[in-house]
């Protein structure tokens, strides 16, 4: 198997709200080139566990961070 060596300026450990938080304040303030590694395959930390049947737990329109609204630019039906 061969290996890649990636290099970065910060390495974020944990996916979870608090990671991709702190990835979007670098994004948004530094020219940084960051890394964001995770147990898991996607984001969402400790919510992929214990609450494995929540996937929002916000009205839609208004999640996101400051890069990216997270939202399909619809109104939840349900919820």
């Amino acid at each position: 198997m061969k290996t890649e060596q990636l290099t970065c300026d910060y390495l974020i450990v944990g996916a979870g709200a608090v990671g991709m938080a702190f990835a979007d304040v670098l994004l948004h303030e530094t020219n940084a080139n960051i890394l964001i590694v995770d147990k898991n395959a996607k984001p969402g930390g400790h919510w992929n566990y214990a609450y494995p049947f929540v996937t929002l737990h916000q009205p839609s329109a208004f999640y996101g961070v400051c890069s990216r609204e997270l939202n399909r630019g619809v109104i939840d039906k349900y919820g």
